[in-house]
């Protein structure tokens, strides 16, 4: 996965280098955060119109049977399908990396009667590293609004991990996420 990574970045330095275009800025942030009682920031520069470079920042606390709290950066490429355009839905696709740190406390009973258990007591502190690919479509309604939907899928591997309770701590996650975006260009 460190090599994929590696390649595509290398692929859009080299197509950052090669452009004649002048760089357009975009910033952003995640609606579907505020759920986590938090806002995010996200900015992004994109060459030629068909590669971006993004740079996110989140934060947060979900308390729905858990209480779970978040912060970490993320690094996307993106490949466009084609030059974004106002008033046109433009797909594209990607590889993320980033950070995430992590503390996690549930106290929940364990239900092992079916095909898939339900409820597990964690008590749990952690940093970890993260990578996966990302999909989504970018639409300009305006000149310079932006309206952006990714979904990202990989996995993270935790480190520095403080466990609170006697069973085994966490090795890895799946990361997964859903970003809801509003932002502007410049």
């Amino acid at each position: 996965m460190k090599k994929i990574v590696i390649i595509f970045i290398s692929f859009l330095i080299i197509q950052t280098a090669s452009s004649q275009e002048p760089v357009g800025i975009n910033v952003k942030s995640n609606l579907s955060n505020l759920l986590a009682k938090k806002p995010s920031f996200s900015i992004e520069k994109t060459f030629r119109q068909r590669y971006g470079l993004e740079l996110s920042y989140s934060s947060g606390e979900l308390n729905w049977g858990r209480d779970y709290k978040f912060s970490g950066f993320l690094l996307r490429g993106k490949m466009y399908a084609y030059k974004i355009k106002s008033k046109e839905i433009t797909p594209f696709w990607g590889l993320y990396a980033g950070n995430l740190d992590k503390k996690i406390i549930s106290n929940a009973e364990v239900d092992n009667t079916g095909f898939i258990s339900i409820g597990r007591n964690r008590n749990f502190e952690a940093n970890s590293v993260r990578s996966g690919v990302n999909v989504g479509f970018i639409y300009l309604p305006f000149k310079r609004l932006i309206l952006e939907t990714t979904t990202g899928l990989g996995y993270g591997k935790y480190f520095n991990i403080k466990n609170n309770l006697h069973q085994a701590a966490p090795k890895g996650y799946l990361d997964f996420q859903l970003w809801l975006s509003v932002g502007y260009t410049f």
